[in-house]
């Protein structure tokens, strides 16, 4: 093949490539408005243009200890009562744990004065049981604001609770918080996995700061007793195991009484034995309970899957057509690699802020398998979905 440069190029070229430039533009709305959103507001609040309350609320911390997780709550208690906080309570919500750890907690209550324990009955059926733990919890809480957390996770400082807390001034209910999962310094990490629980995350908050809060992680997630007694709890799905965060944000929270908070104290980890069947666990979760979630945000999501589809074959339908002119060629190469550093700036950004060590550089080719991931959790979680519901027995 002859390679040549000219400047002449034909009709179907000139589209291609002005389709190419066209998705281009599209991409960065996204990139700029939504995924670069959480950085934008974390930069705006450095500078003090986010207003923070000048009294710190009384707050209930509300720990979930599942039978699985529960001996982690042990780790995590020494983080909470060295809390720098002036009023505060914990309240360890205890499901199935054993005889051994429910002493160790009953000695935690002996020396500090505001920490509790209190049980999920073990013969309750038919029910969601992390709900109705959850449940207990707020209703033991003596405080108007209660921070809800699991037993395997754990806040990154002693001023946690300062930054959750700060957020509520009034006519704020909602406070959305950000988990990454943790790894050891040598640990394997499944890169895709990281980046599609931080794009998960990066949605739900940009869409908080955009007025339009849709959902939140139930294992750093705040929010006034109050709403959450107005909104009858979790009645709405009490026939559902699942969405004790992320319906019942959907259900509370508000274009005006929802905020996020993702300062590096406020974040919290979560420790799993296997992480890999901990991130399938919870995607399949999602999937399920994202179809109950009332949100402008399916159809902007479902543009962007095609978009993303629809860059690389515009790409390689302009090489196609390009050569052999080199011309035509470079330009729909300097086009993709705008594309591609664009998109890299953003989620190096945001990984930074999460403090998440994500393979930046890769994303674009994580957005091009991420349809794959989906379609087959959404095959795998069919069979899955009936463990979903009370009927079915869950522990």
């Amino acid at each position: 093949m002859s390679f040549y440069f000219d400047l002449n190029f034909s009709t179907v070229q000139i589209v291609l490539l002005a389709l190419l430039f066209f998705l281009l533009c599209v991409e960065l709305l996204y990139l700029y408005v939504i995924y670069n959103r959480v950085a934008s507001y974390t930069r705006a609040a450095s500078m003090g243009k986010v207003q923070y309350a000048d009294v710190l609320p009384s707050v209930s911390v509300v720990v979930y200890a599942h039978a699985e997780e529960g001996e982690r709550v042990l780790q995590l208690l020494p983080r909470l009562v060295a809390q720098e906080y002036p009023c505060y309570e914990v309240i360890v919500v205890n499901d199935g744990t054993t005889e051994e750890l429910q002493k160790a907690i009953s000695l935690y209550e002996c020396d500090y004065n505001n920490v509790y324990q209190t049980f999920v009955p073990d013969k309750v059926c038919n029910v969601s049981r992390k709900k109705l733990g959850i449940t207990l919890g707020v209703k033991a809480a003596k405080n108007d604001v209660v921070v809800i957390t699991d037993a395997n996770c754990m806040p990154q400082g002693n001023e946690w609770l300062k930054c959750m807390a700060r957020n509520f001034v009034p006519g704020v209910d909602v406070v959305l918080g950000y988990t990454r999962m943790a790894y050891d310094e040598n640990e394997k990490r499944g890169y895709y996995k990281v980046f599609d629980r931080m794009l998960l995350s990066l949605r739900f908050l940009a869409f908080a700061v955009m007025k339009h809060p849709y959902m939140g992680m139930g294992s750093n997630l705040a929010y006034r007793r109050d709403s959450f007694f107005a909104n009858k709890g979790f009645s709405a799905h009490l026939n559902l195991h699942f969405g004790d965060d992320d319906l019942l944000v959907n259900e509370i929270a508000n274009r005006k009484n929802t905020r996020i908070e993702v300062s590096p104290e406020s974040i919290v980890e979560s420790f799993h034995y296997d992480k890999s069947e901990a991130w399938s666990e919870l995607r399949m979760r999602y999937n399920f309970t994202s179809k109950y979630l009332r949100t402008c945000s399916k159809p902007v999501f479902a543009v962007e899957a095609v978009l993303h589809l629809l860059v690389w074959l515009a790409f390689a339908a302009a090489l196609v057509v390009a050569l052999p002119n080199v011309l035509l060629a470079i330009a729909a190469v300097v086009i993709m690699l705008l594309y591609w550093i664009f998109t890299w700036r953003v989620f190096l950004r945001a990984s930074r802020l999460l403090g998440e060590r994500c393979a930046v550089g890769l994303v674009p080719l994580f957005y091009l398998v991420r349809p794959c991931y989906s379609l087959y959790y959404s095959i795998v979680g069919k069979s899955y979905n009936k463990s979903n519901f009370t009927w079915q027995y869950l522990r």
